[in-house]
């Protein structure tokens, strides 16, 4: 059995569509796959060298215009995911201020809404 090593829970953040950017060249690198208070995973198109840093930024879908969360992303792992030339990057918040602490907050709200709703009967 696999021991779980989390610190952190995290939350599946697939049902609120919000797409991961390298702030630096505004550059797509993915889709957001789940978040916690310390990190986040990322179905991207282009691998990362574990150890790297990025600057990324969160966005909707509805409003790929407006940043919902700027953070440096230490890269802890990549993977090859399953469809071809994709891979799975999980990594580490690093360098984040208030206004986006107060941000991932919110999105981990969301999140967490998200998960309730679901899980709850209809």
């Amino acid at each position: 059995m696999i021991e779980e090593r989390r610190r952190e829970p995290r939350l599946d953040a697939l049902p609120l569509n919000l797409f991961v950017y390298d702030n630096l060249s505004n550059h797509l690198l993915g889709t957001l796959v789940n978040i916690s208070n310390r990190g986040m995973m990322i179905l991207a198109s282009s691998q990362c060298d574990p150890g790297g840093v990025l600057q990324v930024d969160l966005r909707s879908a509805e409003r790929p215009d407006r940043v919902l969360l700027a953070a440096g992303l230490k890269v802890a792992w990549t993977s090859p995911a399953s469809t071809a030339g994709s891979h799975w990057i999980g990594g580490r918040f690093i360098g984040i201020d208030q206004e986006n602490a107060r941000a991932l907050a919110e999105l981990i709200r969301r999140a967490r809404d998200n998960a309730a709703q679901a899980s709850s009967p209809a």
